[in-house]
């Protein structure tokens, strides 16, 4: 590593851990100082405790490593990090080994070794714990151990190799790689709890498979899990809020029920248009609404004003969505599409509604052609201009027919191919069903600095 280069690790045990994550890379990388090269996967590990520490204190870590280049001499450096730790809320204490919202540590700096009352590098017992070092190893495989000893002389690559498989929790302090990464798009597992769904319908209409779904869905990398009980497919009847409540209820429940079951909790999304199935959901706990038509009903306008949720905003022309009714086909669709979210976000914020809660869906398929679809995926990063997070639903959508004439439960590598070009662009959430086969792309994509 040149005198440049350092390697920095991050930590969280409290809270939305994969979002303190997220909020302090963003933190570190508008640092003007400092340019982030790489970050690794995420890791899952027990919580390194004294002896006699307080049950309270036994929360599961998530750590990563970030490569990087600055300018700043080491002190100066962590000085900047500590400002990041005490706006994301971690608070100066003297339970140096308690759970916290936010930990950054300068794990490695060049080829320097500093030893003082505030600084020590390369980081204390490095080579003694996997949640610091294999990510480190991730981003900086070739560094080499300076501390006396039998890992003298040793790559960060060789050491890590004592500990087998980075997947199977075997390691000490049972620490393992997740499939969710924070420096790309969340990704939103789909669960239709629809008999007619364009690509899966009828396969979790029962709780048990639709919990067996989620599980499936954030151990292979969702944060997020978009429950529907109302298809909106082409040709799809429209049901009344009641039917669709009680398709709904179990599933919701018992995802709920075991949520606190999950390698990592999951936000809960419920994928409806009726204000009254929104209320009965907000009333067990949900995070988000995602609401098809857009909030244009007033009634489910009012009610997502005033509730302390996220709200999922759909661009559409009808519901369900036909040939017949799409853009103008002589307009620019992006441009359409970010006048109506627009007008849409400054009337919500009028009726008071705070932009953070905002994310706004272009509704790929509903109301545009394959090419005007296509032509708003290219161009997706106009839409955050918009200052609201962004979500893309692409998965197995009609547009993939500009590429295959298979049905939609067999366009998966078409979707693949759209997932990964998004997942470079400034996008916040990816709605997919194949969660699995996307999240292993990306990771890999991410390896390879692509």
């Amino acid at each position: 590593m040149n005198a440049n280069s350092l390697i920095l690790g991050m930590g969280s045990n409290l809270g939305d851990r994969l979002g303190n994550l997220r909020k302090a890379l963003a933190a570190i990388q508008r640092l003007p100082t400092l340019t982030v090269l790489q970050v690794s996967p995420v890791y899952l590990s027990d919580a390194l405790l004294p002896d006699n520490a307080p049950p309270d204190w036994d929360k599961p870590h998530l750590n990563a490593a970030i490569r990087c280049e600055t300018s700043l001499e080491p002190l100066d450096l962590l000085a900047e990090l500590k400002k990041i730790e005490w706006c994301i809320g971690h608070k100066p204490q003297a339970r140096h080994w308690g759970p916290r919202i936010i930990d950054i540590d300068i794990l490695v700096f060049g080829d320097r070794i500093i030893q003082s009352d505030v600084l020590t590098i390369p980081h204390s017992n490095l080579q003694e714990r996997p949640f610091a070092l294999w990510p480190l190893a991730d981003v900086a495989p070739q560094w080499i151990c300076p501390h006396a000893g039998c890992y003298q002389g040793k790559t960060a690559a060789e050491i890590v190799g004592q500990w087998g498989s980075r997947f199977t929790g075997t390691a000490p302090f049972r620490t393992q790689q997740l499939n969710q990464r924070i420096d790309t798009p969340q990704l939103v597992g789909i669960i239709n709890a629809t008999p007619d769904s364009f690509s899966d319908g009828g396969c979790f209409l029962q709780a048990e498979a639709a919990i067996w779904q989620a599980h499936c869905f954030i151990q292979s990398g969702a944060e997020v899990i978009d429950i529907g009980a109302e298809s909106t497919a082409p040709n799809a009847s429209p049901i009344t809020a009641e039917t669709e409540w009680k398709r709904l209820e179990p599933v919701l429940t018992a995802i709920r029920h075991a949520q606190n079951d999950f390698l990592l909790p999951p936000k809960i999304s419920i994928d409806t248009r009726h204000a009254d199935t929104a209320a009965r959901a907000l009333s067990c706990g949900v995070d988000w609404i995602n609401d098809v038509t857009g909030l244009q009903d007033p009634t489910m306008q009012a009610l997502l004003t005033t509730a302390d949720v996220d709200c999922v905003i759909m661009h559409h022309l009808t519901i369900p969505p036909t040939a017949q009714c799409v853009l103008p086909r002589n307009q620019d669709p992006v441009s359409l599409i970010y006048e109506w979210a627009l007008q849409r976000i400054h009337q919500l914020e009028k009726a008071g509604m705070a932009i953070d809660r905002i994310i706004i869906d272009p509704g790929i398929g509903f109301g545009k052609t394959p090419e005007q679809s296509l032509q708003l995926i290219k161009h997706i990063t106009q839409l955050k201009a918009l200052g609201t997070r962004v979500l893309v639903g692409h998965s197995r959508k009609s547009f993939l027919s500009l590429f295959t004439a298979r049905p939609p439960e067999q366009r998966d590598i078409e979707t693949l191919a759209a997932t990964l070009y998004l997942a470079k662009q400034p996008v916040d959430y990816l709605r997919v069903h194949q969660v699995e086969m996307s999240a292993q792309a990306i990771r890999v994509m991410a390896a390879l600095g692509l």
